[in-house]
C-alpha cells in the first residue's frame, strides 16, 4: 500500500479524506488487498464491501452520501487493521 494513503488511514483523519482518495484505496483493496480485507474485516463487513463495490460500477456518483460513508468506514478499517 502507497505510504501516503496508510499515513491518511488514521480514524481522526480518514474522515476528511477526499472521496477521490478512498474510491482509489477502495479500488486497491479490490484487486490487490484481499488479504487485508480478509484478516481486518468480519465476513459481514467483507459482503457489504462488495456489494457497495458493485452497487456503484465504478462510479462513486452511483452511491448514496449514506453508502459513500459506510464505504469510507469500512475502507478506512480495512486499511488499519
Amino acid at each position: 500500500m502507497p505510504f501516503w494513503l496508510a499515513r491518511k488511514a488514521a480514524p481522526h483523519v480518514w474522515k476528511r479524506v477526499p472521496w477521490k482518495t478512498v474510491w482509489v484505496a477502495t479500488l486497491w483493496l479490490v484487486n490487490q488487498g484481499r488479504e487485508r480485507v480478509e484478516r481486518n474485516l468480519t465476513k459481514r463487513e467483507q459482503t457489504e464491501l462488495w456489494n457497495l463495490v458493485k452497487k456503484s460500477q465504478g462510479r462513486p456518483g452511483n452511491l448514496t452520501k449514506r453508502d459513500r460513508t459506510r464505504v469510507k468506514h469500512i475502507v478506512g478499517k480495512a486499511i488499519r487493521g
